[in-house]
């Protein structure tokens, strides 16, 4: 069997859906690295080591970043470009036929001069589309052809562009607290690489400035904005880069994100019965709304011992603004709670054996840095689609074709697509003067 054609085979366009298909499937019930900030998800890491080829070889904790879901995509696209060709070659060649001369059955006798016919069809919208040997062919949506061949070159740009999405797939993501800098060296943020990714320097540090949410009367999220510092070389001048959900930004090769995550930090201050100090920042996400609180925890650095807190963005719970919270602490060893302690900015407390000064508060949010190529493709290929579809759906092309035999004329009206649609303005075409 020839390539072209093995590739355009039914059966192997229906494997290779299916497969692909299966893999995404996989992708979105099984945790990826995407969603775990590049880290490892947990069900990878609790795998036995008689299973750790899924996620070593198989790549299952990142699937779209594999070479084997990479080559499945680029035979799938040789597929479709193959059959783009053929759809071309199709619709030029429904664009140029000319029926024969032979009158087929069905076609209808009308007397009327050739003139009169040719001025109605004007009327109607069609136009000459070729004659030869007593036959004319007249096309209203002449274009419309070209509808299959466009809903195949936009699938191919879509598939192309997804490939090299895949191949050169760079996603930076940090977690940035409001008032400091934030050096961007190994370990400052996650990362996310393709198979064959394209390496962009990243800046050299960012500082968020300002986060901004504003809440809808029933405490859902209506906007959230950030304003961010971007430096790209030691000692350089700060760039302002304004952010927002819905509302992306470019920096250099990489276009900025807000992300969907924010709420505020705090910074506590531990000091041990021995003296011993401990720094910790928690975490905690912006209250779901004014009478609910926002919750997260941390683990004590070299102890035992899980930190856990909450707070309200409006210590009188009448507000989503944020209006002197209260962070709210408990320790835990295990299932103990070991004290309980509720801090403002500066005051100190205790939680069991460790005495706690709350040292600072600020916003914290999530950015991603795109770095990744293709997505403008993707987006185009989408277009050229929905312009198949049109020219499909909504300018289906028809043809009336005129034959002259005998002194008199045949007409024939031909539609390959709603084609009872089309009747009656057939019918007003050719009713008696």
């Amino acid at each position: 069997m020839k390539p072209a054609k093995f590739l355009t085979a039914r059966s192997t366009v229906i494997t290779l859906l299916i497969t692909i298909s299966s893999a995404l499937l996989v992708a979105c019930f099984l945790p990826q690295r995407s969603s775990t900030g590049g880290k490892s998800p947990a069900w990878a890491a609790r795998l036995p080591e008689s299973l750790q080829f899924l996620t070593s070889r198989l790549g299952l904790d990142n699937i779209v970043a594999t070479g084997w879901f990479a080559v499945l995509v680029a035979l799938f696209s040789l597929s479709l470009i193959v059959s783009t060709f053929s759809q071309y070659t199709v619709a030029k060649m429904q664009i140029n036929r000319l029926p024969t001369a032979a009158i087929p059955t069905g076609s209808i006798r009308l007397e009327m001069t050739p003139s009169i016919l040719a001025g109605r069809l004007q009327a109607a919208g069609y136009r000459p589309a070729g004659s030869g040997d007593g036959v004319q062919r007249h096309v209203k949506y002449l274009y419309g052809y070209w509808g299959n061949f466009l809903i195949h070159l936009g699938l191919v740009t879509v598939v192309l562009f997804s490939l090299v999405y895949i191949l050169t797939q760079h996603r930076v993501m940090m977690r940035l607290t409001g008032d400091e800098i934030t050096r961007l060296t190994p370990g400052a943020y996650a990362e996310l690489h393709g198979v064959m990714p394209l390496q962009r320097r990243l800046p050299d540090s960012v500082a968020l400035i300002r986060v901004e949410p504003r809440f809808w009367g029933n405490d859902k999220l209506e906007w959230l904005s950030s304003e961010l510092l971007f430096t790209d070389r030691p000692g350089e001048q700060p760039r302002r880069v304004d952010v927002a959900l819905c509302d992306k930004a470019e920096y250099g090769h990489f276009i900025v994100y807000q992300m969907n995550a924010y709420g505020r930090a705090f910074d506590l201050h531990f000091t041990a019965p021995g003296g011993e100090v401990h720094q910790e920042r928690l975490f905690l996400s912006y209250p779901p709304g004014r009478s609910k609180a926002g919750y997260g925890e941390t683990p004590l650095g070299g102890t035992d011992l899980l930190l856990k807190g909450k707070f309200y963005a409006d210590a009188e719970q009448k507000s989503m603004k944020l209006n002197s919270p209260t962070l709210s602490l408990r320790l835990y060893r295990g299932k103990e709670l070991l004290g309980e302690a509720a801090l403002q900015p500066g005051a100190t407390g205790r939680l069991g054996p460790l005495e706690v000064r709350l040292t600072r508060s600020a916003w914290w949010t999530d950015i991603l840095l795109e770095g990744s190529r293709g997505t403008f493709g993707i987006f185009a290929g989408f277009a050229v689609i929905l312009s198949g579809v049109l020219c499909s759906y909504c300018l289906a092309p028809r043809e009336i074709i005129v034959r002259e035999s005998g002194g008199a004329l045949f007409v024939q009206q031909v539609a390959r697509r709603f084609a009872l649609f089309y009747l009656e303005e057939f019918e007003e075409i050719i009713q008696s003067p």
